[in-house]
């Protein structure tokens, strides 16, 4: 009778240790659930946005529709936590913005902001009319690139509080015929 005491109380023991390290394993497990959910969810977002705005050359438009089409594709994410989306003319050695070798800066880019129903543009510059997307122009077409970063909350915060999800994608800009009129 003894014996069998002294196992229940070492079953208990061992309870109370492994049970908080399951607990610990189900909620990381939930948490980077949500982060890849996110994290695919802007990629896939960004590769429908960059594909629209390379098949749209010297559209006037091409940046508010590569927007939308960002905000379509990647309906799983939460828009306001968006810090940046950018529409930009990606250098032509890297996929970074033309001038910078990192996404510390744009010039040649259309930016946006969350309004809380649609990316609208805070700063343009990067007119349609200056893309280089003709056949024989005396040079390859320009690169496009979208570029977004936003932040991740965690559900639980056991494992992390907040983490950031920046994505990119770049593209050539479908070549326009001289025949339809490219300049």
């Amino acid at each position: 009778m003894i014996k069998a005491q002294k196992e229940r109380g070492a079953a208990a023991v061992e309870a109370a240790i492994v049970t908080p390290l399951v607990m610990f394993m189900i909620f990381g497990i939930v948490e980077l659930g949500f982060f890849f959910k996110d994290y695919l969810g802007a990629a896939s977002a960004v590769r429908a946005g960059v594909r629209l705005a390379s098949a749209n050359p010297r559209y006037a438009g091409y940046a508010q529709a590569s927007a939308d089409r960002i905000q379509y594709s990647g309906s799983a994410l939460e828009y306001d936590t968006v810090e940046e989306l950018w529409i930009y003319k990606a250098n032509t050695t890297d996929d970074f913005p033309e001038g910078f070798g990192s996404f510390a800066g744009c010039n040649v880019c259309t930016k946006f902001r969350w309004d809380g129903t649609a990316f609208a543009p805070m700063y343009s510059g990067w007119p349609a009319d200056t893309q280089v997307a003709c056949v024989g122009a005396g040079g390859p077409p320009d690169r496009i690139g979208v570029y977004m970063k936003l932040k991740h909350d965690a559900i639980t915060g056991f494992v992390f509080d907040t983490m950031t999800i920046s994505q990119h994608a770049v593209m050539r800009l479908e070549p326009i015929p001289v025949t339809n009129g490219c300049k």
